[in-house]
């Protein structure tokens, strides 16, 4: 006969093996967030109500944007006027460098002036809905204007709340203090202000309206801060010179209004820094005629005197000789005291360390030294470059100690050139007036009226050369200046109906309300699970412990104790039956069989799960014994309504016999010993023999006895049966047990103390936060088989199978 080497010895009970998975186990969130639905709905109800009312109720914002050309001088600018026409003309060009320029655009000076121009920006209107919930700024499409004296004061940032009323009325209210009915076109005065409210041409009162208004005035600096910060100014890609400006606001209209006013003041303004020179050029040049305009007509008048004295028309061919050389020397004079005059401007202009580069040519007045030419062009350049700095960067930067070092370096080499200028002029100057006394000395051999005509002849002549010089040189400015047109243009202006809008951007707030209504919710419960220490799945304990679970109890709907009983086809009812069948694989099967009910602390249930399964095992016509062994908290009598004067306790100390400690219930075959009078000491008495004789008299007249223990975790009796006991019942309850409860009931296992350990598991509630109890089943393991009953499904096959792993067989079954 073969032996059976799978056969295990009697009493062993094996238990099924768990493997924890380290992946995530989708299905249990899955099914955590399928059961807690209403928390996706609400959090996206609430979002996407919150979102509504952002895109029914914010205000409209819309961005504008233009482009400007920017001519750079490092990627080759345009040539001036003034070069064309005046030899050495570079000075008045207009150094750009792109940089500097996109600051400018958005330097405060230059939004100042542009703020300057825009009237109607200085008074801003909003219109109140009639739920005083939306507002919406307004530009020019106000149905009322407000009229002001810009001379005057007006208070700055103080809303006027305006109600318009029939009849050309409104209602005007100033803070707390003021309100008053005006008719349009009344004046207001006040210390604080001073305006009148005029009807516009589309004016008409509508009732169901809201017809409520305010406006405020706004300060030209706070407008042109605000506005210059909102600006956006970039080259369209890089190393281009074509630069898109844009801005966003509230009104498409008046953002387009600034941007074409900035636009133009930025180009008049370069053009204006263009003309500057030649503006100081004609000035200079005006101020010579000036001087010599009055010699001219004086000289002219005395030789119109003197030939019609003398009736002399021409010289002699000798004195014409004479004055022909004398007049080249005389001008060659004039033009090196002229150049001259230039140098000792030149000199003045370096002195005063404040100029902006508005410097005039040397070329103008016949300076022609190629090193004064190059250095008063550079000198003009790095001043130029410091102020286009200024717009934008305060004089601490290190730019500008660079280009500082730059001027007073160029400064330094004009004086070195200036000084020697003045000293080679001065040398020639003495030369030419050398020559002229010598031409002199000739006149002096001349006849009287001969020698006077060619002195006066003389100064006429040289006079009206110097004078025409003057006028050409000048004419030349002037055209110059004429013809200078900005180095910048306007290719695109910003036009409304270009604009976008980009707030609210409603269907991408929707969107972020669908994604935050699912993620929130989402979050939390992983959150909430996260920190949670309850136990509430089935994997919470098999992850654990291997202990098995015998089986699950659901919740109880109502009050009573004795749900068995009173609602015997309930759902409850039946767990209970699952765990009255699941009691045929424990323990010798002939026997009757000692059953420990115990818990890890109070509330746990394990004196509703004593009474009950007590109840329904007796209902098989087994006699059942319920042992109330927790004497320091006894509630089973107050359940039975049994007198508890008399008890267990009363046995143990020997007060009364087996007989008398033992009474009938209202149920068929269960019988009750309850506690008794809570002894001082009944950790000793559950110890003694009496315990031991009181067991072993329960079992030769009862099939199951079944002890409702306190709790483990708070005393040892439990653990002084542990040889007494043939089945030991561990409950937990969901929710309310924590998951250190596991690593006590391992302890308990590892030492063996306790025979045919078993988990069950109580107060499953399928509603709730978690509602996990769909998916417990009962699992015991007995004699290698295992049996698997899903508690609240219905009948039907899932499968009877054996799997052989280390002897142990196993066999599922679905009811």
């Amino acid at each position: 006969m073969t032996q059976n080497t799978n056969q295990q010895p009697p009493g062993y009970y094996p238990r099924p093996t768990f493997y924890e998975e380290d992946s995530i186990d989708i299905k249990r969130y899955i099914s955590l967030f399928l059961s807690n639905w209403y928390w996706f709905a609400i959090a996206l109800f609430i979002s996407i109500s919150i979102t509504y009312g952002i895109n029914r109720w914010s205000e409209k914002v819309y961005i504008v944007s233009s482009t400007l050309l920017i001519k750079d001088d490092q990627f080759g600018g345009g040539i001036s006027a003034m070069e064309n026409f005046i030899p050495g003309g570079d000075i008045f060009r207009n150094h750009q460098n792109l940089q500097n320029e996109l600051g400018i655009l958005k330097s405060y000076s230059l939004n100042y002036k542009v703020m300057c121009k825009l009237p109607e920006f200085w008074v801003s209107y909003t219109s109140v809905g009639r739920r005083r919930i939306a507002e919406s700024r307004m530009y020019k499409s106000s149905p009322f204007t407000v009229v002001f004296d810009t001379l005057a004061d007006q208070l700055k940032n103080v809303a006027v709340s305006i109600e318009l009323l029939p009849g050309s009325k409104y209602r005007m209210q100033i803070g707390e203090n003021i309100d008053t009915v005006m008719k349009f076109g009344g004046t207001y005065r006040s210390s604080l202000f001073k305006f009148s409210i005029e009807g516009s041409n589309n004016y008409k009162f509508i009732d169901d309206a809201s017809n409520r208004y305010y406006f405020l005035f706004e300060s030209i600096e706070g407008l042109a801060n605000r506005y210059r910060s909102r600006l956006s100014v970039a080259p369209i890609q890089e190393e281009a010179s074509l630069v898109n400006i844009s801005i966003s606001g509230n009104s498409a209209r008046q953002q387009a209004d600034y941007l074409n006013m900035l636009m133009e003041v930025y180009i008049d303004d370069g053009l204006e820094l263009k003309n500057k020179t030649a503006d100081k050029s004609i000035e200079f040049i005006n101020d010579q005629l000036g001087l010599i305009t009055d010699s001219l007509t004086t000289a002219e008048d005395r030789l119109e005197q003197f030939r019609s004295r003398h009736s002399l028309i021409n010289l002699s061919s000798e004195g014409v000789l004479i004055q022909s050389r004398l007049e080249r020397f005389e001008t060659e004079k004039y033009d090196l005291e002229l150049q001259q005059k230039y140098y000792q401007y030149l000199k003045e202009y370096l002195d005063n360390r404040e100029n902006t580069g508005d410097i005039i040519s040397p070329s103008i007045l016949g300076v022609t030294d190629p090193n004064l030419s190059r250095l008063v062009v550079e000198l003009a350049t790095f001043q130029k470059q410091k102020t286009q700095l200024a717009f934008n960067l305060s004089g601490d930067q290190p730019a500008f100690s660079h280009i500082d070092a730059n001027i007073e370096n160029t400064r330094e080499s004009l004086m070195e050139i200036i000084k020697s200028g003045i000293n080679n002029i001065s040398r020639l100057i003495e030369n030419t007036e050398e020559k002229i006394n010598e031409i002199e000395i000739q006149i002096n051999g001349l006849p009287e009226t001969e020698r006077n005509l060619i002195r006066i002849q003389r100064e006429f002549d040289l006079n009206n050369s110097v004078y025409t010089y003057l006028l050409e040189k000048r004419a030349e400015a002037g055209i110059a200046r004429a013809s200078n047109v900005s180095d910048n243009r306007i290719i695109d202006e910003a036009l409304t109906f270009n604009s976008s809008r980009i707030k609210p951007k409603i269907r991408q707030n929707y969107l972020m309300a669908i994604i935050l209504g699912l993620a929130i919710p989402l979050f939390l419960i992983i959150l909430i699970d996260f920190l949670n220490n309850k136990i509430l799945d089935r994997k919470d304990i098999e992850k654990v412990t291997d202990v098995p679970i015998i089986g699950f109890i659901g919740h109880s709907s109502t009050k009573s104790e004795l749900p068995i009983i009173d609602t015997p086809g309930s759902a409850l009812a039946e767990s209970f039956r699952s765990i009255r069948t699941s009691l045929k694989y424990f323990g010798p099967s002939e026997e009757s069989k000692v059953i420990v009910i115990t818990s890890t602390i109070s509330g746990e249930g394990k004196t509703f799960v004593s009474l009950n399964l007590a109840s329904i095992i007796s209902l098989l016509g087994k006699k059942v014994l319920l042992v109330g062994l927790d004497m320091r908290k006894p509630r089973l009598h107050k359940v039975l309504n049994v007198d508890n004067s008399v008890g267990l306790s009363s046995y143990l100390i020997g007060e009364i016999d087996f007989g008398a400690a033992v009474v009938s219930t209202k149920i068929d075959n269960l019988y009750f010993t309850p506690s008794g009078q809570a002894p001082p000491n009944p950790a000793e008495l559950i110890e003694s023999e009496y315990m031991i004789k009181f067991l072993d008299n329960a079992r030769k007249d009862f099939d199951y006895i079944i002890l409702d223990t306190p709790p483990v975790a708070i005393v040892t009796d439990t653990l002084l049966l542990a040889s007494q006991t043939d089945i030991n019942f561990f409950v937990i309850r969901q929710r309310f047990s924590s998951k250190n409860t596991l690593s006590l009931i391992n302890e308990l296992a590892s030492r063996g103390e306790l025979k045919n350990l078993s988990i069950l598991i109580n107060d499953i509630n399928l509603s709730g936060y978690y509602g996990y109890g769909l998916r417990y089943g009962n699992s015991i393991g007995y004699g290698g088989y295992h049996y698997g009953y899903n508690l609240y499904g219905g009948y039907g096959y899932r499968g009877y199978g054996n799997n052989n792993r280390n002897g142990d067989y196993y066999t599922g079954r679905s009811v």
